[in-house]
């Protein structure tokens, strides 16, 4: 049986991942521990209630710390749901990132959720290889287990919505590099792609938050 520790591993300068904070004193130490100047959160409703956590009460705690705090819920042990939901938690770590933060992102236990994120932002916005981003992720976080079927699933689903601009980009590859393979160059053309839409999608966010601000 499950039971809940505070823990967390690194899995590069600025980005922690680990379990949840259940009080207001965790998000204390988390801060203090890690130097984490972000949370990110990952869990959904229904598990904080079965934890009692209060999103609200630690959104505010942290805001008066000075510290960012954002919830991209995904369902436990949901494939079609995380697979649905995991570019929003993409989408929340790059715009975090990109501000300079160091994030500590969270599910429950800091085993799935979490680095699922980590694993689809280090390859969709980084381009970074699968294996080789999972190992990163292990070297700090030995016990993750992300669910290769809800990133392959959310990779295919940005792929299949931008399958004329990927297209359109393998074939000006292969014209500037015909020595390429044509599978290397779509696949090539396919991260470019991908992190372009991703990228777009933290713009577009920040955009909002600028709009509502004025």
């Amino acid at each position: 049986m499950w039971v809940w520790t505070l823990n967390w591993g690194q899995v590069r300068e600025d980005v922690i991942v680990g379990s949840c904070p259940m009080t207001t004193n965790d998000i204390d130490a988390i801060h203090s521990s890690t130097g984490a100047t972000a949370l990110l959160s990952v869990q959904s409703d229904e598990c904080r209630a079965a934890l009692g956590i209060d999103l609200q009460a630690h959104i505010r705690h942290a805001q008066r710390r000075g510290l960012a705090l954002e919830n991209a819920p995904m369902r436990d042990f949901d494939l079609e749901d995380q697979r649905r939901r995991l570019i929003g938690s993409v989408v929340s770590l790059a715009r975090l990132l990109s501000a300079g933060h160091r994030v500590y992102v969270h599910c429950t236990a800091g085993i799935n959720r979490s680095p699922l994120t980590v694993l689809s932002y280090l390859t969709f916005v980084e381009s970074i290889r699968p294996d080789e981003a999972l190992a990163m992720i292990h070297a700090g976080r030995p016990q993750a287990d992300p669910y290769w079927e809800a990133w392959q699933g959310c990779r295919s689903d940005l792929s299949e919505q931008h399958h004329d601009a990927i297209e359109a980009r393998a074939w000006a590859l292969s014209q500037r590099q015909p020595e390429t393979s044509a599978l290397d160059n779509w696949y090539r053309a396919e991260a470019e792609v991908i992190r372009e839409a991703v990228l777009a999608r933290v713009a577009a966010v920040g955009l909002r938050r600028d709009t509502r601000r004025d």
